[in-house]
């Protein structure tokens, strides 16, 4: 019970601001005693600190209560062929610091761990860790990354977790940058498709209704295999030649179409608000010639909104939005531990 009321007391103080005793029970439908409780241990231990006293009202003055927001921290951690990115987050979400460090898919997961492990020894406060990967993910296990056959198979959070206790999850990429444009543009019950035209080959997160859809076996995203003219598919067509994939630069008639019945595909069978695309991958004009190009193939009425995106940006967001999500669910069980079983 007492680890429910510090989880809802963190939801709470962290879309308030700050709030009282009383303010804080109201809002959770939890007795003052119980709030008054918690609240206190939690002020003992150094999460919450005390910003002084309300304005009276007639009656006795109330304590008002604020997180320390650097009271634990989060890292959010992506990779790519040729880069691992690291960024460290307070409370606040106020950016600590950001680093770009060796791509480490072609290592496997040992290489990855002793990045790890210089980050969670340089800051021991690190609570929770968000991992984006370029791969299907299902449960913290990577099952299906074609390049990089050294975690193949791997179960990734469950190895981080053993080598440091502290709550790790594994997020697809794509995932990751839907959640963060979500977030961001605080689109809670929205159906959006991000699509990625990258150097992994093409993927896309989904949201329907504001919920990620993974599919029976975590499949769903895996857009390369949409099939196109012949016994082509997405990923033949966009792989010819250096295009789409590696720059941003002009797709000839043949990507253009492919792109624009994938659009088709998506809007007839998901009906989204919005299709998102990397910025880096497409020009301007490019995007309005799929648009184009799509309402040969449905109505343009029903056409989504199509926007170019920071992916990078959005990317970040998601993966920090989960390891403030794990953070607000912490326990003791993770806040008493140190990383030193990591080395």
């Amino acid at each position: 019970m007492k680890f429910a009321v510090r989880r809802a007391l963190r939801s709470s103080l962290l879309e308030l601001g700050s709030g009282t005793k009383a303010e804080l029970s109201e809002q959770l439908g939890i007795s003052f005693p119980t709030v008054s409780k918690v609240l206190e241990q939690m002020t003992k231990e150094g999460e919450v600190h005390l910003l002084g006293l309300d304005e009276s009202s007639g009656g006795r003055r109330a304590n008002r209560y604020a997180f320390n927001p650097n009271y634990m921290l989060g890292l959010a951690v992506y990779y790519e062929k040729d880069q691992s990115v690291y960024t460290l987050f307070n409370w606040n979400g106020d950016l600590i610091e950001r680093t770009v460090e060796d791509g480490i898919l072609q290592a496997g997961p040992e290489a990855l761990a002793s990045q790890i492990r210089n980050w969670a020894h340089r800051y021991p406060k690190i609570r929770s860790i968000a991992v984006g990967m370029p791969a299907s993910v299902r449960d913290g296990i990577i099952f299906h990354i074609p390049s990089y056959s050294a975690f193949q198979d791997f179960d990734l959070q469950a190895y981080l977790e053993e080598m440091y206790s502290i709550p790790v999850i594994v997020e697809n990429d794509m995932n990751a940058a839907v959640l963060g444009y979500q977030n961001l543009s605080h689109s809670e019950e929205a159906s959006l498709v991000y699509v990625y035209l990258g150097h992994n080959g093409p993927g896309a997160g989904l949201l329907i209704n504001g919920n990620v859809v993974r599919g029976r076996s975590f499949f769903t995203g895996e857009i390369g295999y949409v099939p196109m003219s012949g016994d082509n598919n997405l990923l033949h067509v966009l792989d010819r030649r250096d295009s789409v994939m590696s720059s941003l630069v002009e797709p000839d008639e043949e990507q253009i179409d492919a792109l624009s019945r994938l659009s088709a595909t998506l809007t007839a069978i998901l009906n989204p608000d919005a299709i998102l695309w990397c910025e880096h991958n497409l020009l301007p004009s490019t995007l309005r010639s799929i648009k184009d190009r799509a309402s040969a193939y449905v109505p343009q009425t029903h056409l989504p909104e199509m926007l170019l995106r920071p992916w990078e940006h959005d990317y970040i967001a998601g993966l920090q939005r989960l390891a403030m999500d794990m953070m607000i669910s912490d326990t003791s069980t993770f806040i008493n531990t140190t990383t030193t079983n990591g080395e």
